[in-house]
Order: C-alpha cells, then structure tokens, then sequence
C-alpha cells in the first residue's frame, strides 16, 4: 500500500524541483496536493496519527514562516520564500517529529553545496539567489523512505 504514495510524492518533490529551479517559486497547488496527501497516507495509522501529523505540520509551518518573518525584519531581505516555508510544513505532515531533523540537515547540507559550487562560478555573490525547494524536496522523499524502511526493518 506504499507505493502509491511513493509514486505521488516522488512526482511532486519531481514537479517542485523542476519549477523551482526554473521559476524560483513553488506552485500553492503542489504544496496542497502534498498536504493532502500526506494526510491520506497518516490516515492508514488512524485519525489520531493523522491528526497528530497535521498539528505537526502547522507548528512547523509558523516555525518556518517566523524565521522567515525575523530574518526580514533584521535584514531587509527575503531569505527563505512562502512556497519554502509551505513545503517545510507540508513535509512535516509526511515525517515522524524524529526524523525530521535529518530532513532539514540533509535539504540545508545539499543547498549548501550546491551554493558553493554556483558561487565559484559568479562574480556577484551577494546577489546569488538559491532555490530551496528541490533540497527540500529531495531531503523530504529520502527522509520519508528512510523512516518507512526503517520502521518496517525494526518491526
């Protein structure tokens, strides 16, 4: 019964990686299919998992956008856009709270590589902008496949 929610969330972490590097912004309509279908699958360990996964999502999706919120505030600058931030909730909705400290290790570690990389490459460094969401979304299927593989490795 995972796959075909694997086949869903691997064509959505697919479909925001592409847009957001292409446009620099994930579409509302993809985070929601996400949401939603997150739900669907916390559904199968009943509805106080679901429920417990969906308050999990919100609290980190106000985490996010209040970090993203200071960082305007003392900066002036946007640093982490609304679709980052809805993506980041949204993942919360598929991840057990435990995992989801590796989530963000492994989306903030590859964005930082690929800055470093890109960065060699361009005179103004300063004005170097970094789409998010393909770290987010690769980090949040390889997390989400860990922690399933893990929990059915460990009974």
């Amino acid at each position: 019964m995972l796959i075909p929610f694997a086949i869903i969330l691997a064509i959505c972490m697919l479909a925001v990686g592409y847009i957001d590097f292409q446009r620099m912004v994930i579409p509302d309509w993809l985070n929601v299919i996400v949401v939603a279908v997150g739900i669907v699958f916390k559904l199968q360990y009943g509805y106080p998992t679901a429920l417990a996964a969906l308050l999990f999502g919100t609290v980190v999706l106000l985490l996010f956008w209040g970090l993203r919120y200071v960082h305007w505030r003392f900066r002036g600058v946007v640093g982490l856009g609304l679709g980052d931030v809805k993506l980041a909730g949204a993942a919360a909705v598929w991840l057990d709270p435990g995992i989801f400290p590796v989530f963000l290790f492994v989306a903030s570690a590859l964005a930082l590589l690929y800055f470093c990389v890109v960065a060699r490459r361009s005179a103004n460094i300063m004005s170097l902008r970094v789409p998010f969401g393909p770290f987010l979304a690769f980090a949040l299927f390889a997390a989400w496949n860990f922690n399933i593989f893990y929990d059915q490795a460990t009974g």
